[in-house]
């Protein structure tokens, strides 16, 4: 389901800096391997660093401050 894949990767971009980064560099590499529809990649590639930084806000400061620091 791909909606699992979205979340997957949201939750990669949070706490993994080098995916983070590469998702926003070069989305198509970043997304290589996920089975997500045409509707999802298009809002993957629209996300925008802060919408992900506000989420991550919202978890556990133990899950996210450490890769926030890069």
């Amino acid at each position: 389901m791909s909606q699992d894949a979205v979340s997957q990767i949201i939750g990669r971009a949070v706490i993994d800096t080098e995916f983070r980064n590469l998702l926003f560099s070069n989305p198509d590499q970043a997304l290589q391997g996920y089975d997500l529809s045409g509707d999802e990649v298009e809002a993957l590639k629209n996300l925008k660093l802060e919408d992900l930084e506000d989420f991550s806000t919202k978890l556990d400061s133990r899950i996210t401050k450490r890769a926030w620091r890069g």
